[in-house]
This record gives structure tokens, C-alpha cells and sequence, in this order.
């Protein structure tokens, strides 16, 4: 994490997020041996966690257990500056970034992967969760972005949705 690399200078290559101590739920996104960000879970009861990209910091939260949605704000910092909202019945949601611009998260359940697109359906990202003793999930990022540069925390963003569904699903199925 020593230079400052932006999330497009890694376009064409594996980034892999994974959990390097079983027991605890912090996680590295490594570009082989380079850690590029880390992520924390401040409580072990909670699924907030703090996303760390060169020397920036961010919490990623649900504001409430009665909605959806999902919210980003500065470490140290009170209000959200971005949010998640899924999309009704669908398997994908928005991102509400700062001067109205969006990203999508979507969610391709038969293929066992989701993206981050640009509004116009244009895939920025490729997310893949690996089989594994140890959580870990591949990212390949597609093309170069101004917003995945300015926001690199949208890619752990998209990591943490995932994960959440798949929690839900499972507690729904056991």
C-alpha cells in the first residue's frame, strides 16, 4: 500500500480480495503480492466494516436493520456522502456517488459473478467468488473509470452486497 496506484492502473489484472486469518474478518485485496486496500470489521458482532485504500479510510454501514440500503462516509465523519440502494425486485441496485453521478451493482446469479457498470449497462468491473477453504473473490477490472478512481472503495462495496445476500439466502434456506 505504499504508492499510490489508482484502481485503473490494474486494468487486465487479477486482484484478489481474501481472508488471510481464518478466525478474524479482516480481508486484503492483493494484486499478487502488492496489498492495495484492506478492510476491517471494527465489531465482531457487526457487519460495518472500514475500507482502507492507500491512506484513505471509509465506513461502509447500514444505517438501519429495517432497509436496504447501505451507506458511505468518511472515516471520523458523521453524514453518508454516498449510498446503495437495491432496485425493486431485481438483482441489482444504484449507487448514488456525490454531484449525482451512479454506478450499478449487479448481481448475475446463474453465472456466479456480479459487476459494476456505468448507468448505460457499460460492465466496469468483473466479480467472482472463488471455491475455497477461505473466503476470496477475483476482481478484473475492465476499463479505465474517472469514478473507480475517485471511489476504489465501489469495488469492496460490491464485495460487501454480495456477501450479505449470501448470508440472507442462507439463513432463509436453513
Amino acid at each position: 500500500m505504499e504508492t499510490e496506484k489508482r484502481l485503473s492502473d490494474y486494468i487486465g489484472k487479477e486482484l484478489l480480495l481474501t481472508q488471510p486469518k481464518f478466525l478474524k474478518r479482516d480481508y486484503e485485496l492483493k494484486c499478487g503480492e502488492e496489498i492495495i486496500a484492506k478492510i476491517n470489521h471494527p465489531k465482531w458482532y457487526s457487519s460495518d466494516f472500514v475500507a482502507i485504500w492507500n491512506k484513505q479510510k471509509w465506513e461502509i454501514y447500514k444505517p438501519s436493520i429495517w432497509r436496504s440500503a447501505v451507506e458511505i462516509k468518511e472515516a471520523g465523519k458523521q453524514l453518508p456522502f454516498a449510498a446503495y440502494k437495491k432496485t425493486r425486485f431485481k438483482s441489482e441496485g444504484v449507487v448514488d456517488l456525490p454531484r449525482g453521478q451512479k454506478l450499478k451493482l449487479v448481481l448475475r446469479v446463474f453465472k456466479g459473478s456480479y459487476e459494476i457498470q456505468l448507468i448505460s449497462g457499460e460492465r466496469l468491473v468483473l466479480i467472482k467468488d472463488k471455491a475455497s477453504f477461505k473466503d476470496k473473490t477475483e476482481f478484473v477490472v475492465e476499463q479505465r473509470s474517472e469514478l473507480l478512481d475517485k471511489y476504489p472503495w465501489i469495488i469492496l462495496l460490491a464485495w460487501y452486497i454480495s456477501s450479505q445476500r449470501k448470508h440472507h439466502s442462507a439463513a432463509a434456506a436453513g
